[in-house]
């Protein structure tokens, strides 16, 4: 569907578009500006769009890195690596990334499950694979359980540390 040119110029057309993303679920506003731009919005209205939205906090990606975080650490059990990883591929600036320690100590759910520090996530992660891949033959066992570590953004020494804690 293309979009009429004085559609496509509306600030106030690009910023309901806007509302109805947002309202499927938390975005940063790069995948907000990404989709608006897709639609056929013009650059400054998208542009007035989203600054309208960041001034009533409705688009805020600080809160979408800690309603993120939570949402995949509750999840499963990751590492930093894939956590960067993650936000990056949403568009979340470099600034906000190099934050992710002081979001993960500031959420105090985070820090009751014990997921707020790397070996303690990787120990969380460690608990569960362990349910799955624990009636698997030893050399088998450890392979499966090195690849899915690693998958979750581990490290390797955190993953040898865990797996040779075991032995």
């Amino acid at each position: 569907m293309t979009l009429s040119p004085e559609r496509a110029g509306s600030e106030e057309a690009a910023k309901e578009a806007a509302l109805r993303i947002l309202a499927r679920g938390p975005r940063t506003e790069r995948e907000v500006e990404g989709r608006l731009r897709e639609r056929g919005y013009r650059g400054d209205a998208v542009e007035r769009a989203l600054e309208r939205l960041r001034r009533v906090s409705l688009l805020d990606d600080r809160a979408f890195v800690r309603s993120f975080l939570r949402t995949e650490l509750f999840k499963a059990a990751q590492g930093r690596r894939l956590l960067e990883l993650k936000l990056r591929r949403r568009g979340v600036p470099d600034a906000l990334i190099r934050e992710l320690d002081a979001f993960l100590e500031d959420d105090p759910d985070l820090a009751g499950r014990s997921l707020v520090r790397e070996e303690d996530r990787a120990a969380a992660g460690f608990s569960q694979l362990r349910r799955r891949y624990g009636r698997l033959r030893p050399e088998v066992y450890r392979r499966r359980m090195q690849q899915a570590l690693a998958r979750r953004g581990f490290g390797w020494d955190t993953i040898r540390d865990l797996l040779g804690e075991e032995s």
